[in-house]
């Protein structure tokens, strides 16, 4: 039986601001419980999510204000969280941001978000926010040539926690997808298909998820017995050079075509040169990209993807840099299992119809793609 639904707030007249007390007569809890969770510490003292949601429920009715500065100073606590990323304009990043900025708003946090752009001045500059107290913690994604200032800040105690790539040999905790295990299962959807040349492009390999989705790759080939046409290793995870590269590729490759596209901007690229060259997707060419597109289900032949949670990424992280400020242990890593979105048919159309040759019929017009589309289509020029 659910519990009846909270009464109507009560009318507090006059101009003065409503106070924890108000809430917790409402409601008929402890001002003590109240404060926990207006305070983001109900975690710590195992308030639970139904009583959580009833405090914040009736704060948000009542128009109850926190006096952030009040707090802080007495705390010495900023309430405030900063989050460094790669690239906000990349739906990734953006995604880790929103999951991050909502766990935070659980807690009683503010999230600052900061576009690194891989520059390691910014890098510092995000420090900085942290070494001033202007925020309590930091959630970054290192970039490149900024190892030696993330060493140097843990080493002066300042709080922070990695997330999709860590700084080697650091011991500070990270939280990343799992990217051997995501290029195993793109590697396996190519897979169902015999006869075709595989083909990986990623990329810079100085960038450890890279190094960690080809390391993935390489040993499935190893476990399946089968070798790769050609392993492609871009000098920067862009559309224009995975294009070029995969114009290249259709120039000294014949036949059918596996390919594994290693991230996201290398789909987008690898997907213009097929356009480009007038060929089809599946029959022709199959396509794994890593990370899904915005879209991707509209595509004319739409593209299988290994999918993050990028949502639980920033949540995780927002986890764990609370656990590291309110005193308690964590773990060194985190890996979230990845997820293949199998968009396209489990047999390209032409196998389709050399089946339905080699028993004496048709192909059945009426059979219909995943995407809503034709299973059947003479413009090949269509992705």
């Amino acid at each position: 039986m659910n519990d009846p639904p909270d009464p109507d707030p009560p009318h507090v007249p006059g101009p003065r601001p409503i106070r924890m007390k108000d809430i917790a007569e409402h409601l008929g809890l402890s001002q003590t419980t109240v404060s926990h969770v207006l305070t983001g510490k109900h975690a710590k003292f195992r308030i639970s999510a139904a009583t959580v949601e009833r405090v914040w429920t009736l704060a948000q009715k009542l128009g109850y204000r926190t006096n952030a500065m009040a707090q802080a100073f007495r705390e010495q606590k900023s309430y405030a969280i900063s989050l460094a990323v790669e690239d906000l304009s990349n739906p990734i990043w953006a995604g880790i941001a929103v999951g991050a900025e909502r766990e935070a708003e659980l807690h009683g946090y503010a999230l600052v978000v900061s576009h690194l752009a891989g520059n390691a001045g910014r890098q510092r500059r995000a420090l900085q926010l942290v070494h001033e107290s202007r925020v309590d913690g930091l959630i970054v994604s290192p970039v490149s040539g900024g190892d030696c200032d993330l060493i140097a800040a843990h080493k002066q105690g300042l709080p922070f926690v990695q997330i999709d790539r860590a700084v080697p040999d650091l011991d500070v905790a990270c939280v990343r997808t799992d990217h051997a295990a995501g290029s195993v299962l793109a590697l396996r959807h190519l897979l169902r298909h015999k006869d075709r040349s595989l083909v990986y492009i990623g990329g810079p390999l100085d960038i450890p998820t890279y190094r960690h989705r080809l390391d993935g790759f390489r040993a499935e080939l190893t476990r399946s017995g089968v070798t790769a046409a050609a392993i492609e290793e871009l000098k920067e995870a862009t559309p224009e050079e995975a294009e070029t590269r995969m114009v290249e590729l259709l120039q000294r490759l014949r036949g059918p075509l596996a390919v594994y596209a290693a991230n996201f901007c290398t789909t987008v690229g690898t997907l213009r040169a097929i356009r480009a060259a007038g060929l089809s997707v599946p029959d022709e060419i199959d396509v794994v990209g890593f990370d899904d597109i915005l879209m991707a289900d509209l595509l004319r032949y739409p593209v299988a993807t290994v999918d993050q949670d990028v949502g639980a990424i920033g949540r995780e992280a927002v986890r764990l840099l609370l656990e590291m400020l309110a005193g308690g242990k964590v773990a060194r890593e985190v890996l979230l299992p990845p997820r293949l979105t199998a968009r396209t048919s489990d047999v390209p159309r032409s196998e389709g119809r050399a089946r339905a040759r080699s028993a004496g019929r048709s192909p059945d017009p009426s059979r219909r793609s995943k995407s809503g589309g034709p299973g059947k289509n003479k413009d090949k020029k269509s992705l």
